[in-house]
Formats: structure tokens, sequence, C-alpha cells
């Protein structure tokens, strides 16, 4: 009966209860332990069922025990086994909650578990340490604030309508005189006596009764000194009712003692500006708005006070409104304060003032204060001052012969431009330097001093001529050769007070001369000696016999089509590259002129024919080394020799010419290769023709002058047109030929000059003149639509006909800036669709059989 009741009792105490057993390991070691019984508020307090855990070890109801950071097991078993009561709080890392926990053994190998949970209460605990903590961080912050400001800051408690002190800053310790222990617990009456107490309880009890925070300016004498404060006070409220009043006061009194100076600054200011004859203005420096205007200013600019005030002084400036800002500007950042400005009166007269601008506090911002002063008169004389001035400077410094002028003891006053660049003297430098220690003035011929003129001048008021062959020591030593004189300078009674000497550098007529000589002897383009200079050589060697001695005749290819298809800035290149090859290859001692326009003559004195045909060789390749150059230089050489005086030497030069003609002869299909070359790579950088484009033409074209069984002489007509045809796109414009869209009528048109472009240049050259028709009628079309002559049908020569059709076919299959290449098929039937109008429809018949055999 006992029994049952204990057991009911358990069943209902709040308290969870479990009754335990300890598992002892084969060395008595308690391992584990079984749950023999628990109460239902253990199930509620640990979320375990009864009927999972009874009869079970702990390790089966809660694995993961053994990994808890507390030795549940062990704990329990030294209880079980050794006796005793323990009491305790721990987390259950396995349940996740807070227990308090009072275990107990009530015979041996058994033992109670009385539990209470208090993960909540725990949580409460740990929540009130988290905010023990930041409250004590506050704290310590808003002590630093309290203590860390500047302004004078104290707390007042307030109880049952009194106010006493609770505690104060250290600023405020400072500023008043009072410490902590004068003022705390004390009211205003007791600290400061009734009549400043009282004052200021009246104003606490008006924040109080506010219930706000309320602000003044007070002045107080208090120990630390008189002081006048801005004063905040602002309630601490609660359920209510004030509770404190935090109290803040700012020191102002050197602020109010700097503002009642400023206002007796400005009262200063208003007097001077009103009665101060001088003209002042007030302007907004941002738009120029005339802000005031003292009667000096009505009475100078014509207009009242209230007409000025509607101004902005750019009414009144004559510069541009820019340019006016721009000062206004610079005058509000002080990086100017002077101007010179043009000022328009009321009446319309222009005058130039003096103006000093500086910026001022006005009404709480920034505006220009100016001073103006008229001097117009002032800068009148200075203008016309300057003017003479500089009139008589430019004068002298613009004249080529150079101007010295002394004083009457001979000392320099001054020297012009042309006088510095000869002596080599700075005219701060030989400005008061007696005349003779910068003019060393000596004969040419004989390197003897000359009398100084200045003191013949000085002596004899006369002028002065120098002798001839007078030369002066410049500074750095140099002898120059000067010519001219000196001459007196008289005041309006003719007494002398200065000299002036003008003299010149005769150093320069002399290099004219020998310029002279040297362009009466030599060619201008190209630096070598020109033919009237060799043929007076050629003489002189025939006057003294000389013998031998050869010449080499040159002649420069190709001079006439460089300057026709590339201008003649080019064919000077060209001649000069080839005077550059000729005279680099040549012996110093040879003699090396420019014969004709692109002939050169070399005299080779002492020289046999081996020699002459070495260095033929060695200009050849010369030429050939130069492939850097847009157009290569090629010359055709003949060479002669003189054996015995007796020979003429005209004789001689006709066999050296008549060499150089054949060899021309010889090499002409080297350099019609070299030709076809140049014209194509000029071709290629300028347009978007390609070297593929032209070797497919040429492809094409092989075909089908075999499938139509043309003689070799039209075969090679044909392979030359097919790489040419287009070369007059060199005359054309390079904007036009890469241009990424469809031309305009007037780039067609440009574009359709082309051809008779090329024809030109073929006919201007011999090696090309075969296709030059060729050239001109490739656009032609079998209707007779075509340019440039409108043939039509078999007038138009047949290979012409025959580059129509394949020229076309690559066209549409090749990718172009304005469109991307069409397919063959599609190709294929435009060939077919233009076939008796563009094309003749024989030759598309064969090319598209070549096609079909995939021959092309």
């Amino acid at each position: 009966m006992e029994e049952k009741i204990i057991f009911d009792i358990l069943k209902q105490v709040p308290f969870g209860i479990a009754y335990h057993k300890i598992v002892l390991n084969n060395g008595g070691i308690p391992e584990d332990y079984i749950f023999l019984d628990v109460n239902p508020a253990f199930e509620e307090m640990t979320g375990l069922k009864r009927e999972d855990i009874v009869g079970k070890k702990v390790t089966e109801v809660l694995p993961g025990i053994k990994e808890d950071t507390f030795d549940w097991i062990k704990f329990y078993g030294q209880i079980a086994l050794n006796g005793g009561k323990e009491e305790f709080t721990r987390y259950s890392n396995v349940l996740k909650r807070w227990y308090k926990i009072t275990a107990f053994s009530p015979k041996k190998e058994y033992f109670v578990t009385c539990i209470q949970e208090i993960t909540n209460e725990m949580e409460r605990i740990k929540t009130l340490e988290k905010q023990q903590k930041i409250i004590k961080n506050l704290n310590i912050e808003l002590e630093k604030i309290f203590n860390g400001t500047q302004d004078a800051m104290f707390l007042v408690r307030v109880k049952n309508g009194e106010f006493r002190y609770i505690r104060n800053n250290i600023t405020h310790q400072k500023l008043t005189g009072f410490s902590l222990e004068d003022i705390k617990d004390k009211t205003p009456v007791e600290l400061l006596g009734s009549e400043l107490g009282e004052k200021i309880e009246g104003d606490l009890k008006k924040c109080a009764e506010a219930q706000k925070t309320i602000t003044y300016e007070e002045t107080l004498k208090l120990p630390g000194g008189e002081r006048t404060w801005l004063t905040s006070l602002t309630p601490v409220i609660e359920n209510n009712a004030v509770k404190y009043i935090i109290c803040s006061r700012k020191d102002i009194t050197l602020q109010k003692k700097a503002e009642k100076e400023k206002e007796e600054l400005l009262q200063r200011y208003h007097a001077m500006f009103n009665e101060h004859t001088a003209v002042m203005l007030l302007i907004e420096p941002f738009t120029g708005k005339i802000l005031d205007a003292n009667p000096a200013a009505c009475l100078f600019y014509g207009y009242t006070k209230e007409e000025l005030l509607k101004m902005h002084i750019q009414d009144i400036n004559m510069l541009p409104k820019d340019e006016v800002e721009k000062m206004r500007l610079m005058a509000l950042k002080e990086k100017q304060k002077y101007f010179v400005f043009p000022h328009r009166l009321k009446n319309g007269e222009i005058k130039l003032v003096d103006v000093f601008s500086a910026p001022i506090n006005y009404g709480g911002k920034k505006v220009l204060f100016s001073i103006i002063f008229d001097v117009t008169e002032r800068e009148e004389l200075k203008r016309k001052l300057y003017e003479e001035k500089e009139l008589l400077k430019i004068t002298l410094n613009s004249i080529g012969d150079g101007v010295v002028t002394t004083d009457s003891l001979g000392r320099i006053t001054s020297i012009n431009d042309a006088a510095q660049e000869i002596t080599g003297w700075d005219k701060k430098e030989a400005a008061g330097r007696l005349f003779a220690d910068v003019f060393c003035l000596v004969s040419e011929e004989t390197g003897e001093k000359v009398d100084n003129p200045v003191e013949k001048v000085i002596e004899s008021g006369k002028v002065i001529g120098l002798a001839n062959h007078t030369a002066l020591i410049r500074k750095d030593g140099q002898k120059v050769p000067i010519a001219d004189s000196a001459a007196p300078i008289k005041d309006k009674d003719g007494k002398i007070f200065g000299v002036v000497m003008v003299f010149r550098d005769v150093t320069k007529e002399k290099e004219w001369q020998d310029k002279i000589l040297y362009l009466s002897t030599h060619d201008v383009l190209t630096g070598l000696y020109n033919r009237r200079y060799i043929e007076e050589q050629i003489k002189k060697m025939e006057l003294l016999k000389e013998t031998p001695f050869a010449v080499i005749m040159a002649d420069v290819n190709g001079l006439k089509l460089t300057n026709d298809v590339f201008g003649h800035d080019e064919g000077d290149k060209l001649l000069k590259k080839a005077a550059e090859v000729i005279k680099k290859s040549c012996r110093e001692k040879d003699i090396i002129a420019r014969w004709g326009g692109d002939e050169f003559l070399i005299i080779l004195p002492g020289a046999k024919a081996s020699e002459a045909c070495e260095l033929v060789k060695k200009i050849k390749d010369e030429c050939e080394k130069q492939s850097e150059e847009k157009i290569k230089p090629s010359i055709a050489l003949g060479y002669a020799v003189k054996e015995s005086p007796e020979e003429k030497t005209e004789k001689v030069l006709k066999e050296a010419e008549e060499m150089m003609y054949r060899n021309k002869y010889n090499e002409r299909k080297s350099y019609r290769k070299s030709i076809i070359d140049t014209l194509l790579a000029t071709l290629f950088a300028k347009s978007t023709e390609t070297m593929e484009h032209a070797e497919r033409l040429r492809h094409y074209c092989k075909i089908m002058g075999s499938k139509m069984g043309l003689s070799q002489k039209e075969m090679d007509e044909l392979l030359l047109l097919s790489v040419l045809h287009d070369i007059g796109k060199i005359g054309i414009p390079e904007e036009i030929l890469k241009k990424p869209s469809s031309l305009t009528d007037s780039e067609w048109e440009e574009m359709k000059k082309h051809p008779e472009i090329g024809c030109r240049i073929a006919q201007n050259t011999p090696e090309l003149m075969d296709v030059a028709d060729y050239i001109l009628c490739h656009h032609e079309r079998w209707d007779g639509e075509g340019y440039p002559k409108g043939l039509k049908g078999e007038e138009i020569p047949l290979i012409c006909r025959i580059i129509a059709v394949v020229d076309a076919y690559d066209a549409m299959t090749s990718d172009r800036p304005y469109r991307k290449a069409l397919t063959k098929e599609e190709a294929v039937a435009e060939l077919k669709k233009n076939a008796g109008s563009q094309f003749d429809p024989e030759i598309v018949e064969i090319f598209l059989k070549a096609l079909e055999e995939e021959k092309i």
C-alpha cells in the first residue's frame, strides 16, 4: 500500500525521477547503466518515452553520450559504487538541454537521478550576462563621450520639484571651477547662492515643465571666471515625468567677443565705404551683380545708387562676359588682386580703371570688395610711350645690320639683336662697358688693332667709315669680317651726347659667293658635279694629255614611268638614289656628273677597260641591294677607254653611250618584270586587289587561251593583261578604292577613269606598250553599254572579252568590302543571265564548259 502511494506521489511530482542500475565490465569498472524506471516528469523533461527506454542501456537510448564532454557513466558509476549524494547543474549535449540534477545511491550498484530542466533559466542568465556586458561597455563609452566632449556637461536629478546635481564632466569642472565633490547632491541655490541659484533653478523648472529641450544664451560669473554660454537643457522622461535633466554648456565667450568686434568693424567699414572719395563696389562673385555702391561710385559712373544695384558689373566692364567672369573668380580665389579694365560710364564714355578686388564676408557669404581708380590718362601715356619704344625697338632689331650706341664717354648704352649675334655679347653683359672692351677691331690682313671709331667720332664730331678688311674679334675669339661706319648723336643744341655705330657681318656675303660657285659646278638635285664642270675637266685632261682614262655612261631606267605613275617627287628620289649608288661604288678620285635628265657620266682617271668593267658590275650589284626602296633603281651602263692623247674624247663618249644602249636593250625583259612587280605592289597596297586575285585570273586566262587556240603572242598578251588590266587604279583615290559601301555617282565617274589612266601608263612604258589598248578596252560590254569607248560585239578585242568573263567570275566568287562572295552556282547563273548583253556569249559558253570539266 505504501509503495503504491509512493509510486503515485512520484508520478505527480514536478521534477523528473529515474532509477538506474550501473553496468560494470570484467574489471569492475562502470561502462554503462540501465534505465529501470522513470516518472512522467522525466519523460517530459528529456523527451524520452518510458516504454522506449526502460530496461535499455543508456548507450542504446543515447548513442552519443560517450562523445559528450562530460563523462556521465563514470560520474554516476562512482555514486552507485561508493554511495553518497551529488547536486550539480549541467548541459547535456545529447539532449540539447540544461538540467539541475541530484544523484544518490539507495543501494550498491543502483542510483537515482532527480532532474529539473532549467534551459530557459540558463538562457535568461546568458542573456542577462550579455546585457550586463553591453551595459558595461555602453557605460564606458558614455563615460568617454561625457568626459571627452569639449562642452561643459552636468546631470541634475529631479525629485519632488527639487533639483539636485548628480555629476559634472571634466570640461565643466575646468571651465566653471566646480569639482564633482563641490556639486554632488547640492541644489543650485546651495551651490551658487540665492540670486544666481534661483535663476538657474528657474531655467531647470522651465525645461521640466515643457518636457522638451530648451536652448538659450547666458553669462555667468563662476569660480572659473566670467563666461558666456550657449546652454541646452534636455529632459529625461520616465512614466510621463521628468526624472533627470542633462545640461550641455558651450563656451561662446570668444565667439561673442568676435561678433562684437565684427559689428564694430562693420560700422567702421560702412562709414569708410560711404564717406571715402575712392570708387567702391560690392560685387557678387558668381553672377557679377552689384550688391552695393558708395556715393563716389555713383558720381563716377553717373548712375544713381538704385540704378547701380539693378546692374551687373559686366554691364559696365567692356571686356567679354566670359573673360570678366574668369577675372572675378580669380579675385575670389585670391589668385590675382589687381586688374586694369575698360569701364563704360552712363554717358557712353569709356574710362580705363585700376581695380583692386578681394573677397570679404558680407551678409554671411563671400563677396568681392572692389576699389576703383580712374587711370585713363596714365594708360594713354603708357600706351604712347610703349608704342614709341616698340617702334624703335622693332626698327633696330628688324634691320640686318648691327647697331651699337654709346654715351659721350664711349660706354655702351644699347646693342640690337643683329649686333648681339655678330659680337657674341649679350645685351645685358655689354651694357655699361667701354666700346673698346667689347669691340676688338683688327686688320684682316695684318692682325693689328685699328683705331677706335667711337673715340674718333667723339673727338672729330664727324662720321667715320671703317677701313677695308676690318675684322671684329667676337667674344668667343672668332674673327668676323665687318664693314660700315660710326656717327655722332647730337642734342638739339648740336652737342654730342653719344655715338651710333652701324656695321654688318660680311661673312655671309662670302658664303653666298662660295655657294654660287658651288651651284655653278654641281647638280642641285643629286649633289654630283654638273655637265658644265665635267666638260671643263675633260678639256683640262685633254690639254694635259692625261691618259689612259675610262668613261662610263649611265642611264636610269624607268624615270619617265616613275614620274607619270608616282609623281615627280618619286622620280627625284629615284635619281638621288641612283646617284648615291654610283657615288658609293666609285673611287674617291673618280669624277661623277649628272650628264642629262636621267644620264650620268663617270670619268675614271688612269683606269683601263678591266677596271671600268669591274666598276660597272659593282654598280649593278649595289642596285640589287636597294630592296627597301619603293622603286628599286635600275641603271643601264656602258664604258669605253681613251688609251692615248690622240684619240678623240667625243668618239670614246660615243662608244660608251652605244654600249649603254645595247645593254639597255638586252636587259629590257628583266626590267619589264621589275616594272610590272613594282606597279602591282603599288596597286595591291592601295586597293582591295590582291596578288591571289591576279594569280587566279592568270590561271583562268591560261586555260581559256589554250581552249580557244590563241597564238603564243596572243597568249603572252592575255596573261600580261590578266595581271595589269586594273593598273590604272593606281591613279584613283584610295578612299574610293577601299570604300566599304556603294559608290556615289561622282565616285563612280572617277572610278571609270582607271582604264584610260592604265592605258597612259602602258603607252609611256615601252615594255608594256603591247597591252595599252587592251587595258583601255577591258571594261567594254558586248552590247555596247561599256566604257570608255562604247565598243560593241567583236569591235572589242578578243582578249578583252576573255578578261571580262573571267574577271567578273572571280569578282563574284570573292569577298568585297561592300558584299560577301557569291556561291559558284550563283556566279554561273549571273554569267548565263548576262551572256549576250555584258559578255560575249561564246566565251561564256567556253568558260562554263571549262568549269564543268573542273579545269577551273
